[in-house]
This record gives structure tokens, sequence and C-alpha cells, in this order.
């Protein structure tokens, strides 16, 4: 097979090319009908990328020469695609699509376990909040869906999240509950990570008496949990091959389905399951996850992007964006391919707020400032809900005017004959002109769900997980492995015991000096 980088430098080549976004729509009649897709409540309008059908057809021939096929039919099938730890990936079956018998069984089992525990603990009535401790893919995932569930459903107890080792996070979250009606909810797949451990120790001290029966886990190690002192009957299990920033389908999710009810989550996960069988499915050139990782390969190696904005216009999915750096960049944030070899060009920085919050701070940049990008600014994701939820509908007519606006306003821009017309009365024009000028041409995906259902947030987050694996695949790394985050963790516990016991440590001049700001 031709190597990735020859590979790549052909895609650079082929986009060596000015390509005029708002000509495509005059030069490509059916434009609208190839680059728009719809699976269920997901539509997704990629015509405002910097893109024709020379540029397509190549991103359609880079995926057949990286095997991306046989790659989709190993990660369903079972196989073990976490090549450095010797893993299957199998989130997926979580949802009911692919596995084996086995895990089938087992899923099923801890979907039964999960959703009786949770029906019991609602129907019973002494909790009336939940807090839960995680961090990373324990935290991000639940908490971008609890954001989300509260557009779909009733929410029956109060959800606090503690994910932070900073004490500012344990606190904010007991802050006013009572010991006494309150379940903690540990979830850490290794039971080790210290600011699960330490914000778990600080909420088993808080529960004081009742810390026995008010505190359950969710882990991949038991022994530990049992060790910190979860019953045994109170640890709720998950598997290696589930990744953590792939978790929030399993037990990680207890806490949503103990706050706002087990249908709701199983609609959550029968969402992602549509996603799952159409990437699974779909050709090539009819596959929305496909194609939303083609137009990001496009950006990024093609276009020379090194960054892309996602700008959820919903205040109830703020969190995405986030949920999103975890996804993408610890899963191909990497400079290693699967055989060792040195790459660059992989991941692009993922960045975003919510809308409008957006437009009154960095929207300047993405508008006006330069990038190393062809074209200026960043890649864009626009992400909106179609349906009020809020019974607020002058404030959604708004919000949604304002996302399709600026998508628009990103692509057309405005010139400087126009500038220079509308202040033509201005004696300083010369110097005024170029500043108020647009360059526009800048790529932008409208993604809309046609409401903020439980299913359409799962069709959501399935839609970008496949999307980070086929771009992984395309790179030739490996997507679910996290090497990176390591090394700061072992050091950071070396640190805390050298500075507890005031040892100065074998450290460089600037990190012992650091040390003595605390030791002293």
């Amino acid at each position: 097979m031709t190597s990735r980088p020859s590979l790549l430098a052909a895609l650079s080549k082929q986009a060596d090319r000015d390509i005029n976004i708002a000509s495509l729509f005059e030069t490509e009649a059916d434009r609208l009908d190839r680059f728009v897709m719809r699976e269920g409540p997901i539509r997704a309008d990629f015509s405002k990328q910097a893109l024709d059908k020379n540029a397509l057809e190549a991103l359609l021939k880079l995926a057949a020469k990286c095997d991306l096929e046989e790659w989709r039919a190993k990660l369903f099938s079972g196989e073990r695609v976490n090549t450095s730890e010797d893993r299957a990936v199998l989130h997926m079956a979580l949802r009911g699509v692919g596995g084996t018998q086995e895990n089938q069984a087992d899923v099923a089992q801890m979907r039964a376990h999960m959703a009786d525990y949770a029906n019991a603990i609602r129907a019973d009535g002494k909790f009336k909040n939940i807090v839960h401790i995680g961090i990373g893919g324990s935290d991000l995932g639940p908490r971008l869906v609890a954001d989300a569930f509260e557009a779909a459903a009733d929410q029956s107890l109060t959800l606090r999240f503690a994910e932070n080792v900073d004490g500012a996070s344990v606190n904010d979250a007991i802050k006013g509950l009572n010991p006494a009606d309150t379940l903690a909810v540990v979830v850490s797949k290794s039971f080790g990570t210290q600011e699960t451990k330490m914000n778990g120790e600080s909420v088993r001290d808080w529960l004081g008496e009742h810390g026995g029966t008010n505190m359950i886990a969710v882990t991949a190690n038991r022994e530990r949990a049992i060790n910190f002192g979860i019953a045994a009957e109170n640890i709720f299990d998950f598997w290696d091959w589930v990744g953590g920033r792939y978790s929030v389908w399993s037990a990680v999710g207890l806490s949503l389905q103990i706050a706002y009810g087990p249908d709701v989550f199983a609609e959550f996960l029968d969402g992602a399951k549509a996603m799952d069988m159409h990437f699974r499915d779909q050709p090539l050139q009819e596959n929305l996850p496909v194609m939303l990782a083609l137009t990001g390969i496009w950006n990024r190696n093609g276009l020379g992007y090194g960054s892309q904005a996602v700008i959820p216009y919903s205040r109830r999915l703020r969190k995405f964006s986030a949920f999103l750096q975890q996804l993408e960049m610890e899963s191909n944030g990497k400079s290693a391919t699967r055989q060792g070899e040195a790459t660059t060009l992989t991941c692009p920085v993922i960045w975003g707020d919510e809308g409008t919050n957006g437009q009154h701070a960095f929207f300047q940049w993405l508008h006006q400032g330069p990038s190393a990008g062809r074209y200026g600014g960043a890649p864009v994701d626009f992400v909106a809900v179609l349906k009020d939820h809020e019974n607020r509908p002058a404030h959604h007519a708004a919000l949604l005017a304002n996302c399709f606006a600026q998508s628009e306003a990103l692509m057309l821009g405005k010139d400087e004959a126009t500038v220079r017309e509308e202040n033509a009365d201005r004696d300083d024009i010369d110097a005024l002109a170029p500043q108020k000028t647009f360059p526009g041409n800048r790529p932008s995906t409208t993604i809309t769900l046609d409401e903020l259902s439980a299913n359409a947030l799962g069709h959501l987050i399935a839609l970008y997980e496949h999307k980070t694996f086929v771009q992984g695949v395309i790179w030739d790394v490996n997507s679910f492995d996290q090497w990176g985050v390591e090394l700061g963790k072992v050091l950071a516990t070396k640190i805390l015991e050298e500075m507890s016991k005031d040892i100065a440590g074998n450290h460089d001049p600037s990190t012992t000096a650091l040390m003595k700001l605390v030791q002293n």
C-alpha cells in the first residue's frame, strides 16, 4: 500500500488551487443534493466547505487507498484494532451493535442491572441528590448528556459533578446538600485516577455515617473499589474494550439513568445504534461520519488548517466542544503511526464555545484573522437544534438566525469595493476600507438536529465518534490509546509525595523552585 505521507502529499497537491465556495453553487447545480446528508434526526450540510467534485473524488480515493472499509469491518467484528494495548474496541456493543455473544450477554446483564437499580432508587425516594465523581471520559460525556437531557426529560434528582482535583470542584458539588439524602457515584475505570480518588475520599468523609450506604462505584477494577470501601453489590462493571472517552454508553451513565430515567437513557442508546448501523452499512460516498471525517481531512491535510472550531448554537450542548476536545485530540493527537514511524499533520486543535457567546469573543478572528490555512481563520462546525425546547420562540428564532447568518457571512465576506461604496463619505476611507473588508471563502459545515431528544443526541455523539475513527485510519494512528496522558500523571504523583515530605527530589531548576513555593 502507498505510504500515508505520499497519499497526504498528493491530497495537498490536489488542494493547491483556489476554490471559491460561493461560486460552486452556480457551477454545480446539484450541489445541495450531493453535499447535504441526513440520518434520522441529523442533517449535515457540507455545501459551504471548500470542496468541489474533484476534491471529493480525491478524498474518496484516499479513503479507499487507506483500506477504510476493511478497517471499518475490523472495528465492528471485534478485531483488536487498539493495537498498542492489544484490545478490541466495542463501545458500539453497549448500544447493541457488534461484539461477540459473550459481549452482548454481559451488556444485556449490566443494562438490566442498571435499569433495575435506577428504578429502585427513583421509586424509593430516599435520595434527593446525586454527586457524580469522575474526570475525563468519566465526566465530560455524562456532563454533556445531563445538560442535553434537560430538554428531553424531567429530572427527578439533583445531579452535580465533581471532576477537578481543585478543592472548589468538590466543594461546589456538595454545597447545600444533605449527606443523608445524597448518593455519591464514583466513576473510574482503573479506580486509581488521582483526581477521582481524592474527590471520592473527600465526599466519603463528608457523608460520614452514611458513607457505607450512600456511595456506589462504576469501574473495571472491583478490587480497588472494594478496598476503597464500596460494597461489592454496589459496584457496576465495565470492560477493557470500552475506552474512557467512549464510555458514556456504559454504566458510566448510571447517574443519568437515576436522574432522568432508564427509558430516556435507552432512547439515547437507540439513537447511537442507528448511527452505528448507518456507518457500518452505508457506502463511503453516502456515509455521514465518513463525509464529516473526509471534510476534516481536506481542511487539515489539503488546505493546511491547524484548528477546527465547533460552535453549538444550543446552551444545552454547551459542553459539546469540550467533549470533542477529548474525543478527537486524545484519540488522534498523535505524532507516531501504528508502526512507530514519525508523522505530522494529524488531529487539529479542537476548540469552541456556545453560540451566540462566541460571536462576542473569537468570531472576530474567524472572520478576519490570519491562519496557516489556505483561506484564513479556521473551519467551523455549526450545530443547531431546530425545535424550541425552552418555550421562548423569539429567543430561538434569533438564535437560529445568528447561526445561519454566521455560516453565510464566513462564506461570502465583504469585498473592499463594497466597503468603499458604503463609506464613500469618510475622509479616512483608504485606511478604513482594508479594516472593514471581510475576505470570506471560509469553510463551514452546519449540522442541525430536528429536536434535542435523547435519540438525536445519541446520533450526534456517535457521528463524531465514528468521524474520529475514520480520521485515525487515514492518518494511520491508533485512536484508542492515550499514552500522552500518562507521563504527567506519573510525575504529578511523584511531586505530590515529595512536597508532602518536604523532599527536593531530582527535578529541573524551574520545577524545584516551584515546589519550594509550596514547601516553604
